[in-house]
């Protein structure tokens, strides 16, 4: 669990710098983002793969997935917009990854992930980006003079089509090679040519429900057991998951405190600890119970065991925040960032009916 966090973590950085978070460009943290799923291979050795959430299937061949070529599956970019991506990740960023993972976690201080990030952005290159926006929001803004590249994260971009009440722009971008070595880039450059075959390529099927929140028992950062019954007998739970290597988190800290001793019955704020590795990571509890204390937190901390595995994998950045109503069950759409303020404004529009 510990390396997917770190994966996550590290490749969420890389989509979320020009954020107020910390990343967890996989972000992008997810998480890594979540998994694509339905995949298959077919005779003629291409892989068929259907992200459910974003009503896109994609089929690309063994040979460039072989040459770094991944589908990174649903996700959000930093311009709050739903999005598939697909990566050219090198040897070098593999490597890179393998190494960070490999470290002991008291020594991954905040900048010496920065650092890894800067090498890791510089080592993989996006190849294709996917946003899917409700097609009367899009309308409406393209009324207004917005343009496709005004919704992906990289330009240029156009609009693919629509399907299931949505908008697709899709951008393959045009960057340069980076730290890439000869080789590396000479595979970038492959891929990158193959992304128009994938576009072709594409398919629409019907967009599923991204669902909710885990069943899950565990306890939180005092050591109180918690379960996902948590949610019951309130209008709406705000969840806050953030990280103790994360400066933005920490900073609006004191601020989430002050608006959980706020709320309403009706109301609620729990955190995550999203970098926690289980009730047995005494380092990373022992380092959130003193930030929750000096920002005089009173609200729950949850620890993420095994059964958050797939929801932290869908983490593109730190802090991210979500809505769920009684039932767990995701409401409106999660914000990535620090931004007390704008989820104040949800949970006010929400309550009054808005």
């Amino acid at each position: 669990m510990k390396n997917k966090k770190m994966c996550a973590i590290v490749l969420s950085i890389l989509f979320v710098l020009s954020l107020t978070g910390c990343g967890t460009d996989a972000q992008q943290q997810n998480s890594s983002p979540a998994a694509p799923t339905e995949a298959a291979a077919s005779d003629d050795k291409t892989v068929t793969t259907t992200v459910k959430e974003r009503g896109l299937c994609f089929s690309i061949a063994q040979e460039y997935i072989d040459k770094g070529v991944s589908l990174e599956g649903a996700g959000e970019n930093v311009k709050g917009f739903k999005n598939v991506s697909i990566f050219y990740t090198s040897p070098t960023a593999i490597a890179l990854l393998n190494e960070l993972n490999a470290m002991d976690s008291a020594k991954l201080t905040q900048e010496l992930v920065m650092e890894y990030s800067d090498k890791l952005w510089s080592s993989s290159r996006c190849l294709m980006e996917v946003v899917m926006v409700e097609t009367s929001k899009y309308d409406s803004l393209a009324a207004d003079g917005a343009k496709p590249e005004d919704f992906t994260y990289f330009a240029p971009a156009e609009v693919l089509g629509t399907n299931d009440g949505y908008t697709y722009l899709l951008s393959i971008p045009d960057l340069d090679d980076g730290t890439l070595t000869e080789a590396e880039a000479a595979d970038y450059h492959a891929c990158k040519e193959y992304m128009q075959t994938v576009q072709n390529n594409l398919t629409f099927t019907a967009v599923e429900s991204e669902g909710g929140m885990p069943s899950f028992t565990t306890k939180d950062i005092n050591g109180v057991e918690v379960d996902s019954s948590i949610f019951s007998g309130k209008k709406l739970t705000v969840i806050n998951v953030w990280g103790t290597f994360c400066g933005p988190c920490i900073r609006e800290m004191p601020e989430l405190a002050e608006w959980a001793r706020e709320m309403g019955d009706d109301v609620q704020l729990i955190g995550i600890v999203g970098d926690i590795n289980g009730e047995s990571d005494t380092q990373h509890i022992e380092l959130a119970q003193t930030i929750a204390e000096k920002a005089n937190v009173e609200f729950t901390n949850l620890i993420p065991n095994a059964d958050f595995d797939r929801f932290m994998m869908d983490i593109i950045g730190f802090p991210t925040t979500f809505f769920v109503d009684e039932n767990g069950t995701f409401v409106g759409e999660p914000v990535v960032g620090a931004n007390v303020a704008g989820c104040r404004e949800f949970v006010e529009a929400y309550l009054s009916g808005q």
